[in-house]
């Protein structure tokens, strides 16, 4: 699958917005391999899962992230989660905010059987 499909499949039937969540500065965080539930993404936080369901290694961002490709689930996700505290959850396809992008409203969560990846993302509000 190409690089727009796979990233048009994250951000299935999201409509897109402009503006930025700009100040506080980008982290991210795993959790160990054990079966989760999308619920267990912290609020305030997008989290991805490397398995179908929310299971599998997850890792959560916060902020803008430049780069994401230093973690890996980023890079091989199944399930995903905006529990974002009040804002949209924006993605790039290329480092440093470049590429193909799209939106993932505050609170949609989705899990299929796709691989998907994003290699950078900013906060839409």
């Amino acid at each position: 699958m190409n690089m727009t499909r796979k990233l048009a499949a994250v951000a299935g039937g999201v409509a897109l917005t402009g503006g930025l969540l700009v100040g506080t500065a980008g982290s991210a965080g795993a959790s160990p391999v054990t079966p989760q539930a999308a619920a267990d993404c912290p609020s305030g936080y997008f989290c991805v899962w490397s398995g179908q369901n929310y299971t599998g290694h997850r890792q959560q961002v916060a902020g803008k992230n430049a780069d994401l490709t230093k973690y890996s689930v980023f890079l091989s996700f199944k399930s995903w989660y905006n529990h974002g505290a009040s804002c949209n959850f924006k993605w790039y396809s290329g480092k440093n905010y470049s590429g193909s992008s799209g939106i993932i409203p505050k609170g949609y969560k989705k899990s299929d059987s796709v691989s998907h990846y994003m290699k950078s993302n900013t906060w839409s509000c």
